[in-house]
């Protein structure tokens, strides 16, 4: 009896091996190297595969010290192929496949069922821009705004931080015209502003980039903005509430909006405000017939009854505390009387960055995502002229 169960469980392993075999042998894979235009390979260019439709994720890998890169797993389908120089912010400019500095100008690569494609590419050198940023009352030098190189289209070229002294760098840039944004999100809290002193981009200073070569002294002296801290706990159990989306929206005239979300202890911190009356919310969503939220602070379970919270820069405005659930996709919260952690917020609390719900990049759409509204890249087809360089 026992020599008839081996035999079938041998012949069930068998069977197994067998059934796997040919979902192995179809994985499909991308590889190639990166190298400069009429130069070496190129380390830390990060290239991703995403996949049109969007039925499974994307893959990145990273550029070795020899150019290489790997993309494994991947399904048979058209992908959209980006070398980016911005995640290590490189001096060379990103580009899509086939050579396309736009995504609306991108081809298509199509990779068949158990292919291991090979897709090379040569990233040109890019130009840059490079400033410093300063308090404008104390003139002390601002780590951590965020720097973006924007051209007439829109487009974000190059985004990076400042640093200790200020300094803030953006490398790869093709030769263009561009507008150089500051902002402080919920990292730093300083208002958002434009190349020189711009409230908008329309109204921006242009600044001309001709590569490779580099534009300096883009400076920027920012202002402090308004902070609302607060603390989120679940509604039944007391414990803090992670991962809770909260907003401060403005009043009059209504346009501008600012969020975060709570981190693990339940605090958020809602950074770099303009002065103004704010409502704000816990778990907001927007609908054709108006703004609901699982609360507003102050208890206040409508809109409606919502009270405005008046903000001066550089005012801090601590305790704005509220009551939600977290969201399903995070663990339960604990009884802080069972043994959880107490819901008290720390004095500063670190959080996410500042989602405004008005508008999306250009190239972006509003889209349902694990239950919010997030700004998401378009899905467009373009015209098949690449060259195969498979």
């Amino acid at each position: 009896m026992q020599a008839a169960r081996r035999g079938v469980l041998v012949a069930l392993v068998v069977s197994l091996a067998a059934m796997a075999a040919p979902v192995l042998a179809s994985a499909s894979s991308i590889s190639g190297t990166v190298t400069a235009d009429g130069g070496g390979p190129i380390q830390g260019v990060q290239v991703c595969g995403i996949p049109e439709p969007e039925a499974s994720e994307t893959v990145c890998d990273e550029t070795d010290s020899a150019g290489s890169y790997q993309l494994l797993e991947l399904v048979g389908t058209d992908y959209r192929i980006r070398f980016s120089g911005e995640p290590n912010n490189l001096k060379y400019v990103s580009e899509w496949y086939d050579n396309a500095t736009y995504f609306t100008d991108i081809d298509v690569f199509h990779l068949g069922i158990g292919e291991n494609a090979t897709v090379n590419a040569s990233l040109a050198e890019g130009g840059a821009i490079a400033g410093t940023v300063t308090d404008e009352v104390t003139h002390q030098p601002i780590a951590g705004i965020r720097a973006c190189a924007i051209n007439p289209q829109g487009w974000e070229h190059r985004c990076s931080f400042s640093g200790a002294d200020g300094r803030y760098l953006l490398n790869g840039l093709p030769s263009d015209t561009y507008n150089v944004e500051y902002e402080g999100r919920n990292w730093v809290n300083y208002l958002r502003e434009f190349y020189e002193d711009a409230e908008t981009r329309a109204q921006a200073t242009d600044v001309f980039v001709t590569a490779p070569a580099a534009t300096a002294g883009i400076d920027a002296e920012l202002a402090a903005g308004a902070e609302i801290l607060g603390h989120v706990t679940d509604p039944t159990t007391g414990a803090p509430s992670e991962g809770v989306f909260v907003c401060a929206m403005e009043v009059a005239p209504g346009e501008y909006d600012a969020c975060a979300s709570t981190d693990a202890a339940g605090n958020y911190a809602i950074r770099s405000i303009p002065g103004g009356s704010y409502l704000v919310a816990f778990e907001p969503e927007r609908y054709p017939t108006g703004v609901f939220a699982d609360q507003w602070w102050e208890g206040a379970s409508s809109m409606a009854e919502a009270d405005p919270i008046l903000l001066t820069p550089p005012e801090t405005r601590t305790g704005i505390d509220g009551q939600a659930k977290s969201p399903l996709w995070f663990p339960p919260p604990q009884n802080p009387e069972t043994g959880g952690a107490a819901p008290v917020p720390p004095p500063l609390l670190a959080t996410t960055s500042v989602q405004r719900l008005r508008k999306c990049h250009k190239g972006f759409h509003r889209k349902w995502v694990k239950g919010k509204k997030r700004c998401v890249r378009k899905h467009r087809r373009h015209s098949r002229h690449h060259r195969s360089q498979r």
